[in-house]
């Protein structure tokens, strides 16, 4: 990803609300789907496995795209039996790193039968793998406000694509949105992953009046991707 820039025109600021989320580190990314027949394969049960021509850095629990980028074969998506794979489905699981298990969304799709077919685009959030110190993108705490929006606070997730090594992911707050502005929250200094969930990590900062937030890798030992959410 880009170095951090202060909104702009060119860079225009997010605000997170209550029940929104933003993507501090994680891409909107596209990747180049198989061609028929092998490119995206529908079980009995529904369940899509999707083939991508290279490696689509996709994170399981994100949602994914299925979806035409022309007319020709290959920009096209085709279905051996004529069925329907446009759409929207959540990754279950990520076997390979040109693989991932879909679990359709859209209700068109959760009726279409067993079929094969490829060709098109898939796009979800993926991972980014930014050199440390780098600092993600930032968003204004849209949630602070009257009481009914108390406690003013926010969560964060982060998952590595693997093991991380020794790490420190930084929360961090600011009341102008300035690189020299941003400094650490409490307890926002992240340097271990959770027990029960090795690639993960979670922190809640349930109270703060700061305008802005971002997330920032200050180390990583080992070169893997992080995809870390904000949510209001």
């Amino acid at each position: 990803m880009p170095p951090y820039a202060v909104q702009s025109p060119a860079n225009p600021m997010r605000g997170i609300v209550r029940g929104d989320t933003g993507y501090s580190f994680g891409a909107l990314t596209p990747a180049t789907i198989a061609a028929s027949p092998t490119g995206l394969v529908r079980a009995a049960g529904g369940i899509v496995t999707l083939t991508t021509t290279g490696n689509h850095n996709f994170a399981p629990g994100e949602l994914v795209t299925v979806y035409d980028v022309g007319r020709t074969a290959g920009t096209a998506i085709t279905a051996v039996g004529g069925t329907r794979f446009g759409g929207n489905y959540l990754i279950t699981a990520i076997p390979s790193a040109t693989t991932a298990t879909l679990q359709p969304v859209d209700d068109v799709l959760i009726h279409q039968a067993p079929d094969t077919g490829g060709g098109g685009q898939a796009s979800s959030i993926a991972y980014e793998n930014p050199a440390a110190p780098q600092a993600g993108q930032a968003f204004a705490l849209a949630n602070r406000g009257d009481n009914s929006m108390s406690p003013w606070g926010f969560a964060v997730d982060g998952i590595f694509s693997a093991a991380p090594g020794a790490f420190e992911v930084d929360i961090q707050g600011a009341f102008v949105d300035a690189d020299a502005e941003y400094s650490v929250l409490v307890n926002g200094a992240i340097a271990a992953t959770d027990a029960n969930a090795t690639l993960k990590f979670h922190a809640d900062f349930t109270w703060t009046v700061a305008n802005f937030v971002r997330a920032k890798i200050i180390t990583r030992t080992n070169n893997v991707g992080l995809i870390l959410r904000i949510r209001g």
